[in-house]
């Protein structure tokens, strides 16, 4: 499940491979990645154009997924032909781009300190509202509530850089098994270059997907290589594979090869304290580790979530704008409340973290936000281009 970094820091607690190497040489960094040539580009497949059921998985409309809540009713969508990568972006080639441009991440940024204000004055208040709560309470809640107030405290620390959301396994009993604040965590030294956070670095895994980023910094990496964001419709068509509306990118059946060939980097085990590693990774997997769809696009399920262009709305499914021929999702001024001062966009696919209990975000049909302020440690994305006919 995504974490919204505002949300840890100022509201939490209110309950108490895309290459950048195109078969095009030309093409210039501010491409806007319109069209492309009929052969291949380079680490890219043609996904044909025509309509799909898009929406949740069956079984899932009751709610027990956290990433299916907003996937519904289920659509048909037309969609065109495009070029999709056939792998997330890796740490080797964002550092290409990082050295060709000296970009920085949202992750590696300070925070503007207006921003810094408004989000210490939420947290203020938050603090005083469970400060004053807890005078009231008793027992086991005064206990949740104490440790809620502690990790409000530790989240409303600033640091120069603003950071990113890592994964840690909480320690003791969960005060509540839906406070997710109990297992992230932010870290202000948290970054591309140190996915991990603190004491990490890029060391081994040049071929493994490149996280902590937002939107922002995906679509600069995309403009430059001459590339874009694929839209939602676009990435759950490439990630169907061309089969009719299956649970998995696969197909139908979770093990077709075997309960012990796993098909995706996902979390087993208890959660959220332990994966048994039963895939082989406790977090993110090299690319192309775990089979290829039909369409031969790898890790369209599991390892990292993926970034893609619409901005996120919880209805955007019942809206006039879902089934539109190439929907590109709801417009601004539907899908940023008013006053909000974070942008939210949507994210696919699933992650190392996604577990049966409680997200199953490693679903086609699944859907989820981030905001462009909330970069995390197993958020990550790939590339996309228009495909034209040859003359």
């Amino acid at each position: 499940m995504n974490i919204r970094f505002p949300v840890l820091v100022s509201s939490l607690l209110f309950l108490g491979g895309c290459s950048e190497e195109s078969a095009t040489e030309e093409i210039p960094q501010a491409s806007s990645g319109a069209t492309t040539p009929a052969t291949r580009p380079k680490g890219m497949v043609l996904i044909p154009g025509g309509s799909f059921l898009r929406g949740g998985d069956a079984g899932e409309m009751g709610g027990d997924s956290f990433s299916h809540q907003s996937a519904y009713p289920v659509h048909e969508v037309h969609v065109d032909a495009f070029w999709i990568d056939e792998a997330e972006v890796t740490n080797r080639e964002f550092m290409k781009f990082v050295k060709a441009t000296g970009y920085k991440t949202f992750a590696e940024r300070p925070l503007p300190e207006v921003r810094v204000q408004e989000l210490r004055e939420n947290a203020r208040r938050n603090l005083a509202r469970l400060e004053l709560l807890v005078t009231r309470a008793t027992g086991k809640e005064r206990e949740e509530m104490l440790a809620s107030i502690e990790r409000l405290r530790e989240a409303s620390e600033f640091a120069p850089q603003a950071g990113s959301m890592i994964f840690a396994k909480p320690k003791g009993e969960l005060d509540d098994p839906q406070d997710i604040s109990q297992w992230w965590k932010l870290d202000p030294a948290a970054n591309w270059r140190t996915p991990g956070g603190t004491g990490t670095t890029l060391e081994g895994l040049d071929d493994h997907p490149v996280v902590n980023v937002t939107h922002e910094d995906a679509a600069a990496y995309a403009r430059w290589a001459g590339k874009r964001l694929p839209t939602e419709a676009e990435w759950e068509k490439a990630a169907r594979g061309g089969l009719d509306h299956q649970p998995y990118t696969w197909g139908s059946e979770m093990f077709p090869k075997g309960e012990n060939v796993w098909m995706a980097n996902i979390w087993q085990g208890e959660w959220p304290r332990e994966n048994t590693e039963k895939d082989g990774f406790y977090t993110t997997a090299p690319v192309k580790r775990f089979p290829p769809n039909r369409y031969g696009l790898f890790d369209m399920s599991g390892n990292v979530w993926e970034v893609v262009a619409d901005l996120f709305h919880p209805d955007a499914y019942r809206l006039p704008s879902a089934t539109v021929p190439n929907p590109g999702g709801p417009p601004a001024e539907i899908a940023v409340p008013p006053g909000s001062e974070v942008t939210p966009y949507v994210t696919k696919g699933g992650s190392f973290l996604c577990s049966d209990v409680w997200c199953k975000g490693y679903q086609p049909g699944s859907r989820q936000q981030i905001d462009n302020e909330s970069p995390s440690n197993h958020t990550g994305f790939r590339c996309a281009m228009n495909a034209v006919k040859a003359e």
